[in-house]
């Protein structure tokens, strides 16, 4: 993972488990955590349903925003 620039991480393709997400084009989603932390993932292709992915595995998750845009936030 490596930094950026607004103090989160994004996710290197090594980390990927879907073959679509080393073909360039798509989306970016950002996952803020409650304790500060933040991870970003590009070429998403199914935004929504990466979404629900990280949603059911997730535990502490403050927000998530897809192309700098909040798509769910915690209650």
């Amino acid at each position: 993972m490596s930094m950026n620039s607004n103090g989160g991480y994004w996710v290197s393709d090594e980390w990927r488990t879907n073959p679509d997400s080393l073909i360039p084009g798509g989306s970016v989603v950002s996952v803020e955590y409650h304790n500060g932390e933040i991870k970003m993932y590009d070429k998403i292709k199914k935004p929504i349903h990466y979404m629900n992915v990280i949603m059911a595995k997730g535990v502490g998750i403050k927000s998530i925003s897809v192309d700098g845009e909040i798509a769910w936030q915690s209650n």
